[in-house]
């Protein structure tokens, strides 16, 4: 099982909805918001806090009565050789949060995972060219012109989960993998790991936010997927 949830941030800009929220999450959470220097980061880190009591309440009571707003889960961490965060309490949960432009998501599973969301920003040809392995290159121009920008983002979004499964993040690089879709375009495949470090991994790509790519990663094969999108206000 994996439960995806989504959260849009402009749902935070009016004052009295902020501090609702920051008393739906636990104290850690509320201490990491109030490290972020600006506004707009409050609220990614606030929201992204909010997604992880949505989802770890769901999963804990397995989808039977959970009450997101309940009182917060008081959660502890732990961090593996490369700063991956897994919950203390909970080491049969996984978890993994990302955001761009106002939204923020999250995906909670039994297997260790990664998502990553993009925000559609014009095609970046140079990025592509300078970061992208050769295979990926080739991929993309086997895939056409039609669509070019939206496969940038897919595999680009597929390239940053696979980092975030791993934990290693940018240390990695994005030339480290060769992303292999499944059939025509970049909705489904395998990520392989050039250099053998790590295992190869699944991959899944969902368009359900309009200019934006969304893309998930597991060792295990990606099955029973859930997307939620989470009312904020």
């Amino acid at each position: 099982m994996l439960n995806i949830y989504i959260a849009d941030t402009a749902a935070l800009s009016e004052e009295s909805v902020f501090w609702d929220y920051m008393d739906k999450v636990d104290e850690t959470r509320q201490e990491k918001v109030w490290q972020c220097r600006n506004g707009e980061d409050r609220k990614r880190s606030l929201l992204a806090g909010y997604l992880i009591q949505v989802g770890m309440k769901n999963l804990i009571s397995q989808g039977n009565g959970a009450q997101e707003d309940a009182v917060p889960l008081a959660l502890a961490y732990t961090y593996g050789e490369n700063g991956k965060p897994f919950f203390k309490d909970y080491d049969e949960i996984y978890f993994s949060l990302s955001h761009s432009g106002h939204y923020v998501t999250g995906v909670f599973s039994n297997h260790e995972v990664g998502i990553d969301v993009q925000k559609h920003r014009g095609m970046q040809y140079d990025m592509a060219g300078r970061f992208f392995a050769e295979e990926d290159k080739s991929l993309l121009e086997r895939l056409g012109e039609e669509n070019s920008n939206d496969n940038f983002y897919r595999m680009w979004a597929v390239k940053e989960s696979y980092m975030k499964l791993t934990g290693e993040g940018m240390r990695q690089g994005l030339d480290a993998t060769v992303v292999e879709p499944d059939g025509e375009g970049l909705h489904c495949g395998r990520v392989r790991r050039k250099d053998g470090k790590t295992e190869n991994a699944f991959f899944t790509v969902s368009d359900i936010l309009e200019k934006y790519s969304m893309a998930v990663c597991s060792y295990d094969k990606l099955a029973d997927i859930h997307i939620k999108e989470v009312e904020i206000g």
